[in-house]
């Protein structure tokens, strides 16, 4: 190897310091300033998501009580069917579309419960229904299953036309008897209170 001069010798002393030191940073003092940036980065938003929910308890007692109010002027109680099961929830609904279709004029067929389709924030009750009625006893009913209480929702309204005539044995003699013109299907669905499980 060769000699190096006083002046090579001290440069290359002063490199291998500098490099040294930059080795030390390097392994040393970088991780140390990533682990404090990313906890002061989690510190930052930690608070906010502090300050968000102090804002929402703050506002929380005057939302309870305007809730409270709201409740108090319009209850939801007869919004929903009051039967503490699925299935009486689903007779009392056929009973109720029974009365309203007596008080309308024209027959019911057929009713089928139908079971729910899933997981529903409100449980529902279902009902498939098929009858006949004419246009005006029609308008009616529907006017009063979606106006009155408990809240109902009608789909899947079918209305077919039906212009058979049907004959009845009465007495010993034969009369024609006109079958309402209209066949009507639909699905009527009442709601349960949260306490209902399917």
């Amino acid at each position: 190897m060769k000699n190096l001069t006083k002046g090579q010798s001290r440069l290359l002393a002063i490199a291998l310091l500098l490099l040294v030191v930059v080795l030390l940073v390097r392994v040393l003092l970088v991780p140390l300033w990533l682990s404090w940036s990313e906890s002061n980065d989690r510190v930052d938003a930690l608070t906010k998501r502090l300050d968000v929910y102090q804002r929402l308890q703050s506002g929380m007692a005057s939302d309870q009580k305007r809730l409270a109010a709201l409740k108090a002027d319009q209850p939801t109680t007869d919004w929903y069917l009051d039967e503490a099961t699925p299935a009486l929830a689903a007779a009392s609904l056929q009973q109720l579309l029974h009365r309203q279709v007596a008080q309308s004029g024209g027959d019911v067929v057929s009713t089928q419960i139908v079971a729910p389709e899933g997981d529903e924030p409100v449980p529902t009750v279902s009902v498939q229904v098929r009858m006949r009625a004419e246009l005006p006893q029609l308008v009616d009913l529907l006017y009063k299953l979606e106006a009155g209480r408990p809240v109902l929702v009608l789909d899947n309204l079918a209305i077919l036309s039906n212009p058979r005539l049907a004959r009845q044995a009465t007495n010993a003699r034969m009369r024609a008897q006109q079958v309402p013109s209209l066949d009507i299907r639909f699905q009527m669905t009442g709601f349960a209170h949260q306490e209902v499980a399917p």
